[in-house]
């Protein structure tokens, strides 16, 4: 997954601003994913990922993640318990 080094890919520059600034005025920040189904989803448009795990392997990849991330939003956890069980009558 060379695909920047091969192709002499600019990175662009640095990121140096304060982000939380940045925000705050308005301005366009780019953000990661904040769970795997969404870095899930990015993953299946990238050209890149798509030719670095060509045919089957990706398949299979995307399929077992996405079972992972089905089985973690479906546990119930301690919290979960603890916030949401004194609710009931």
């Amino acid at each position: 997954m060379d695909d920047g080094l091969t192709n002499s890919l600019d990175p662009g520059k640095p990121e140096e601003r304060n982000i939380y600034e940045a925000m705050e005025q308005g301005k366009e920040v780019k953000k990661l994913p904040m769970s795997l189904g969404e870095a899930l989803d990015k993953l299946a448009a990238s050209e890149v990922v798509q030719r670095g795990l060509p045919g089957e392997m990706y398949r299979l990849y995307d399929e077992y993640k996405r079972d992972e991330f089905a089985r973690f939003m479906s546990t119930v956890t301690e919290w979960d318990n603890e916030m949401y069980m004194e609710c009931l009558p």
